[in-house]
């Protein structure tokens, strides 16, 4: 018998078996769409049965929330070994998530869902002339996600309406986002906030810890904390934000292990995915301590592996093995350091091994790091 299976075959799946390997935790994935088991990081693939998973995996958990449906997925979901089945079902609806955060007086923008064409001008008259709209679901990495401007609603599909909800577009000054966990008991624990920044809704990169966050990081926990009290959440979950004038605003709720996250595997004493499976196993861990001055996280998108990289000390390179597709992601790089300093070099030399488009987004990082 395995510890736990993981819902999802792709990285955050991947990277919690290498975690969970570390601490002689055995993780496997399903693949949510085939229903084949993978065990370990393996690429092996297995046929078993809803009857023989339920009885080999005492954990169920998931690395993503927007699910597609098969016979297997559909048993595992109403086997009492799934965990955060609440916030699996709630939190992946938008509708459903906004909703949620205003019952709890959780700071979000102002929304309404829109049916047909002629809601969005009573939205604008409601909310603002400036609007993003978005899919109730599956809308992730910048799809499925339109801005309505001075009455323009060019680019939205007949098909989408009653099925999308609109939102104030909010000036904001920067996008920081929580990764926390919650424990049996209500314990909970929660990195530094960090700062993101996303191109076309796709995050490139990540500063942590994100600068001049006293007070944020104590209202951010406190506002996670009372989400994932209210849906009884066992594991990590992650909450985007918006630094605006109205001071945090949320923008999403992840019920799960989360892309900002990915730094915690070089700039903390234990990393995100260490964590989640720490609470959902039970197992009882201090807040994190050893925490790097600071670190960057690059996405790597639609571009080729460069085995220069293994060549260059003080980074951390993560490859997710996955066919390329133009703006997948299809890897990162973890650059930690004790100094500002010490990162800019790592930051030089790993620059000159990186293509135009990535060379460009770490030449950005770097700047926002001077900034701060």
């Amino acid at each position: 018998m395995s510890d736990i299976l993981v819902v999802g075959a792709g990285q955050l799946g991947l990277m919690m078996a290498a975690a969970g390997a570390r601490f002689g935790i055995s993780v496997d994935r399903v693949d949510h769409v085939s229903g084949e088991i993978l065990p370990g990081t393996s690429r092996t693939r297995i046929k078993m049965g809803l009857e023989q998973i339920i009885e080999n995996y005492p954990v169920i958990t998931a690395e993503l929330e927007h699910l597609l449906g098969n016979e297997i997925v559909e048993g595992l979901r109403e086997f009492p070994a799934w965990l955060n089945a609440e916030a699996m079902a709630l939190l992946p609806a938008r509708d459903q998530q906004k909703a949620l955060l205003d019952q709890l007086r959780v700071a979000t923008s102002p929304w309404q869902p829109i049916a047909k064409p002629d809601d969005l001008e009573s939205a604008q008259v409601k909310l603002g002339s400036d609007l993003v709209v978005k899919t109730i679901r599956d809308g992730y990495d910048g799809k499925g996600q339109w801005i309505v401007s001075q009455g323009r609603v060019d680019g939205i599909p007949s098909s989408a309406y009653n099925n999308i909800i609109a939102e104030r577009k909010i000036d904001f000054a920067r996008e920081l986002s929580l990764v926390g966990a919650r424990f049996a008991g209500g314990k909970c624990r929660f990195f530094p906030l960090v700062e993101n920044y996303h191109q076309a809704g796709m995050l490139r990169y990540t500063l942590a810890p994100a600068n001049e966050c006293g007070e944020l990081q104590t209202q951010a926990q406190q506002m996670l904390q009372k989400v994932m009290k209210s849906l009884d959440y066992i594991g990590v979950m992650a909450m985007e934000c918006f630094d605006s004038e109205f001071g945090l605003m949320v923008n999403e709720l992840a019920p799960r292990v989360h892309n900002s996250g990915h730094w915690t595997q070089a700039g903390t004493d234990y990393s995100q995915f260490d964590l989640h499976l720490f609470a959902i196993l039970g197992r009882s861990v201090q807040a994190p301590e050893r925490i790097k001055t600071s670190s960057i996280m690059l996405n790597l998108i639609g571009c080729e592996w460069n085995p220069e990289w293994n060549s260059i000390p003080g980074i951390q390179c993560w490859w997710y093995g996955k066919s390329w597709r133009e703006n997948r992601k299809l890897g990162h790089i973890n650059i930690s350091c004790d100094s500002s300093s010490a990162l800019l070099q790592i930051c030089d030399r790993l620059k000159a091994t990186l293509d135009p488009f990535h060379q460009k987004m770490l030449a950005l990082a770097i700047e926002r790091l001077h900034a701060s």
